[in-house]
């Protein structure tokens, strides 16, 4: 009987698991520097959603499918705060798929910031600084995830 493990072929290639190089750890770093703003910013906004505690004003939401700043407050904490840590404690472990989540992390953060411009029509200092982080951290992901995807490439 045939298997298609990696496990039962003789001259299967062992995937590497990411190495913390240069890549990796600039990478690590702006995702644990993502996680920092985005979970302070996200907690604030989360905590008083009609944007006060930003000195928002909930009137920059037309047009948009929001009523209040909540749900991107969710997002921002859920998944560019909270996310941007577990992904970060993923690379230091050096899981395999650490890089390819934080490639999804810094695509995501350069689309957020591209639609919070289109929905806010306002620019501040911060948008092409948080838009910046998204594209180091796509980039040197790329980088730092390489050997791995190669493995997986030749694995197949």
């Amino acid at each position: 009987m045939a298997t298609d493990s990696l496990a039962a072929r003789p001259s299967a290639v062992a995937i590497p698991r990411p190495e913390l190089t240069l890549a990796g750890k600039i990478c690590v770093a702006f995702l644990v520097f993502l996680g920092l703003g985005a979970t302070g910013g996200g907690i604030f906004i989360v905590m008083k959603p009609d944007g006060s505690a930003m000195q928002w004003d909930v009137n920059m939401l037309a047009g948009s499918p929001f009523t209040d700043f909540l749900v991107p407050g969710l997002v921002l904490l859920g998944l560019f705060g909270v996310g941007s840590f577990v992904v970060a404690g993923m690379g230091l472990a050096r899981f395999r798929l650490a890089p390819f989540l934080a490639f999804a992390i810094g695509c995501g953060q350069m689309i957020w910031i591209t639609v919070e411009l289109a929905i806010l029509k306002e620019l501040s200092f911060l948008q092409p600084t948080m838009f910046a982080i998204g594209l180091i951290i796509a980039a040197s992901s790329v980088r730092w995830g390489w050997p791995t995807f190669q493995g997986w490439r030749a694995a197949r």
